[in-house]
């Protein structure tokens, strides 16, 4: 049996302290490893039988022990995606390390184990890629570093309580400072743009900038 592996990333957008941390755990489409799964081929039921979540494919020796679960009833096909719930095991120090920091963003990714069942073609295989149409999934992994160039971050997640607060004292700062007075002088009349010239080009605001900043004012306190 050969197990390989594909990519996958943590839903960002579904982020909330004591929620569930949802997990695309594999995409259609070709992978770094030249492999495109069709996820109308995947079968799930043996690992629905023994979901564990492992931590960089080491599952050999008492001191790689799974570090939680998929929850099994969420592992499920969402058009060309495969997603889950991870449940981490809140006995283990390492297993609530690994969720902090998929929660606080310095761990985004997830990897499957798999075999194929079927290919496509009778010239695909593991080493030169190609279409699996079926394929079994064996286990899942917190992986550290991505293959899969869409393996991101894929939304907004909550700031910490003590990061609202220290952006809302950061705007009560400066607004009680003294306006700037700046010394007088010739007036300077911007050049008029020549005609038919495009407009200039308007400031670039990262999407996940604004809306991290407009999560400050989102606070469970403003919805009790």
């Amino acid at each position: 049996m050969t197990i390989h592996r594909a990519y996958g990333h943590v839903d960002r957008a579904a982020l909330r302290e004591g929620a569930p941390l949802r997990v695309v755990m594999a995409s259609e489409g070709r992978q770094a490893d030249g492999i495109d799964l069709r996820m109308s081929g995947a079968q799930l039921d043996r690992f629905r039988g023994n979901p564990v979540l492992g931590y960089g494919h080491s599952y050999w020796g008492r001191g790689n022990l799974p570090i939680g679960r998929v929850m099994p009833e969420t592992i499920a096909v969402d058009g060309t995606l495969l997603a889950g719930e991870l449940d981490f095991d809140q006995g283990d120090e390492f297993a609530r390390e690994t969720e902090r920091k998929m929660r606080n963003g310095y761990l985004n990714a997830v990897s499957i184990g798999f075999e194929v069942v079927e290919w496509e073609s009778e010239n695909d295989n593991y080493w030169r890629g190609g279409v699996a149409t079926k394929w079994e999934l064996t286990e899942l992994s917190v992986v550290p570093v991505p293959m899969d160039a869409k393996a991101l971050v894929t939304a907004g997640r909550d700031l910490a309580p003590d990061d609202v607060e220290r952006l809302v004292e950061a705007f009560r700062a400066a607004l009680s400072r003294p306006p700037v007075v700046l010394p007088s002088g010739p007036t300077i009349t911007p050049a008029e743009p020549a005609p038919n010239s495009p407009p200039p080009p308007a400031a670039g605001v990262s999407e996940d900038a604004a809306r991290t900043f407009f999560a400050a004012f989102d606070s469970e306190e403003s919805h009790a």
